[in-house]
């Protein structure tokens, strides 16, 4: 009898360990199927493009098909409401501007929490944010720009591409640290911008470089200043905001996420991938033909960079009594 119930206990013991070695081969096995990436900007836009030549080398290298699913609106952030929605398998990724987990959620009800809802894959590159004026101003420098402003207080007039960006916030910031009185001209788009500085009706122009690139070539503007944390490849001999001794830059990346309860050892999976098709030198063509700063960021440094400049919007925004904290 004794007998019997030990051999019982073996056979239980051995079907678990069984079971578990199962398991840990299907883990091991991710992926099995095709995985999609939902995409929070439109066909054809600089995180389309880019976003594609990555999950071609990706579906290579994890050796199923990795198919792109457009979902554009709320300046990148209406794809981060699937979160609730989609199973936490890795089979699902969401790729769009870190600014969307870091500042968008101070400025407006979202229906989802940038700390708690996702697990932070990697970064590929950063969007270039400069100063700008045009080139037959006097100010051939930052500093020049900066005294001028002192000076002449409301004077000059910046322009963005809308109040509670990036480049309006990092403006206000600089007004802020440097004590100045200039006056903020907002518009719906880079376009406008681009015509407002071009017809004299701005002075300066906090630009996300894009399509205002073509001018700077042809020399009608100038870059005074990078507004990210390094010197912009693409203007290197204009210094960084971190360089003239201040402590905020504009973190604005393309960040790829799942759903925070993906298991962890998928989560490294999928980051080793993406690292690794950061890599390829047919990524790194099209992120340069599309104006990125490349400088990928694994999960750690990732979740690090979003949750401290969360953190700082959040800070700065209620300062200056923007999104969620302005007056009622």
């Amino acid at each position: 009898m004794i007998e019997d119930r030990e051999l019982t206990m073996k056979v239980v013991f051995i079907s678990i360990f069984v079971l578990l070695c199962s398991s840990l081969a299907r883990g091991a096995e991710f992926p099995e199927k095709p995985i999609q990436v939902l995409v929070g900007w439109p066909a054809g836009s600089q995180n389309d493009m880019t976003d594609r030549a990555v999950t071609q080398v990706l579906q290579k290298i994890l050796k199923q098909p990795v198919i792109i699913q457009n979902l554009p609106g709320g300046g990148g952030a209406l794809v981060l409401g699937r979160i609730k929605t989609e199973k936490p398998d890795g089979y699902t990724l969401f790729q769009t501007g870190s600014p969307m987990y870091s500042r968008t959620p101070h400025l407006r009800a979202v229906p989802y929490d940038p700390l708690k809802d996702f697990g932070y894959l990697a970064q590929h590159a950063w969007f270039q944010y400069v100063i700008e004026v045009r080139s037959d101003t006097s100010w051939k420098t930052y500093e020049e720009l900066i005294e001028y402003v002192k000076k002449n207080p409301r004077k000059v007039r910046y322009t963005t591409s809308g109040v509670g960006t990036s480049q309006h916030l990092i403006m206000e910031y600089l007004a802020m640290r440097e004590n100045l009185q200039w006056i903020h001209v907002p518009f719906t788009g880079g376009t406008e911008c681009v015509t407002a500085i071009l017809g004299g009706h701005v002075e300066a122009y906090s630009a996300a470089v894009g399509n205002e690139l073509e001018h700077v070539r042809a020399g009608k503007l100038r870059v005074l200043l990078s507004l990210n944390p390094k010197r912009s490849p693409l203007f290197p001999d204009a210094p960084s905001v971190l360089e003239k001794g201040h402590d905020f830059a504009i973190m604005s990346g393309g960040c790829w996420t799942v759903p925070a309860a993906t298991p962890k050892p998928i989560q490294r999976k999928l980051e080793d991938a993406l690292l690794q098709a950061f890599k390829d030198p047919m990524v790194i063509d099209v992120m340069t033909k599309w104006n990125w700063a490349i400088d990928p960021l694994n999960s750690e440094a990732l979740t690090k960079m979003v949750f401290e400049d969360y953190q700082v919007n959040g800070e700065l925004l209620k300062k200056f009594g923007l999104g969620l904290y302005k007056p009622q």
